[in-house]
């Protein structure tokens, strides 16, 4: 079923394609390197640096501006046309990512998840990583209870250990913020651990955002207050944490705020469970954001809804890998 699928939509977004030239969303989160990274969200600064140098010869990338404009004016991409953008806001965004998109001249889009720029507190899944996977001796069952359901887990082992981390974020991610901190208080209690995080996983400082922001190379967006999937949200608490995120940025910066990404952002579902769905578009129509990414794969035509649309997740590809697909990408 799943190699149908995938074949239905290369024909499908080759069709599209054949009828208008697409712009390609890339989606990174981590430029840095890491002793492990179970999400795969970082990509080494070395490749990194490859990718935006093929992108700076072979492709026309576009600023958020520019591919507002194209969005909102339903006017066809130019050839071969990029956008990069960010989600989250690490620290390295700004260290390690910035210092090469100045390099090569490759404008990006930062969303700035808000509620833990300027602490040492990471957010829930690496503390999940921080608390699970590095080192300490941690107790050979837990018990913790999640929105009032009781869940145990084998943690004798490192594969047990591996297992209930996975288990864990699973559960999480279609978790409301308070129900998240809850767990992760459980786990601190349980490990022995404190909430303090790593150095290697803050967020930017304020003065880094600001910074960032002033950029001709980068432009900030909104990605919620504390990062939950939105559609698990009622359309008022959308509205609030979308809408904090947005108020808090507006304030710091002193600019108007356009846009904003939704968290994890996929179109898949478990059941009832959506990381977005039509009451997070009517939130953000209603606080006035203009260009709104999701998470699924696709390309963008001028008929893309831009309030969900595809973007394409980066991994730590080296060049060649990342030269293969962002020529499919392109397939027309």
């Amino acid at each position: 079923m799943g190699n149908l699928s995938g074949k239905i939509f290369s024909v499908m977004h080759y069709v599209a394609n054949k009828v208008q030239r697409p712009a390609v969303i890339l989606l990174y989160h981590r430029v840095t390197e890491l002793s492990q990274d179970p999400q795969q969200l970082s990509v080494s600064p070395a490749h990194f640096n490859d990718q935006l140098a093929h992108l700076k010869s072979d492709y026309n990338v576009l600023d958020a501006d520019q591919f507002l404009y194209h969005v909102q004016h339903k006017k066809a991409f130019p050839e071969r046309a990029v956008f990069v953008t960010f989600d989250d806001g690490y620290a390295d965004n700004y260290h390690e990512a910035m210092p090469l998109l100045v390099k090569h001249e490759v404008p990006a889009l930062f969303y700035i998840t808000t509620s833990k720029i300027d602490t040492s507190y990471e957010l829930w899944w690496d503390d999940l990583e921080r608390i699970l996977l590095t080192d300490g001796t941690l107790p050979a069952t837990l018990q913790i209870n999640i929105d009032g359901r009781l869940w145990e887990y084998a943690t004798g082992t490192l594969t047990a250990i591996r297992e209930t981390y996975y288990a864990l974020q699973t559960i999480l991610r279609f978790c409301k913020p308070a129900v998240i901190e809850a767990a992760m208080q459980q786990l601190y209690d349980w490990s022995g651990k404190s909430a303090m995080g790593r150095a290697s996983h803050r967020l930017m400082t304020w003065d880094e955002v600001r910074d960032i922001g002033q950029s001709p190379f980068a432009t900030i967006g909104c990605h919620t207050h504390r990062h939950p999937a939105v559609g698990m949200l009622t359309y008022e608490e959308q509205l609030a944490e979308i809408g904090a995120s947005k108020e808090i940025l507006e304030a710091i910066l002193a600019a108007p705020q356009v846009h904003f990404s939704y968290p994890f952002g996929g179109r898949k579902f478990l059941g009832s469970k959506r990381y977005y769905n039509a009451d997070s578009i009517r939130a953000c129509k209603a606080l006035g954001l203009q260009l709104v990414c999701a998470n699924y794969h696709g390309q963008v035509h001028s008929w893309s809804n831009p309030f969900a649309l595809p973007r394409i997740l980066v991994r730590d590809w080296p060049l060649e890998v990342f030269r293969q697909h962002m020529e499919q990408f392109f397939k027309y």
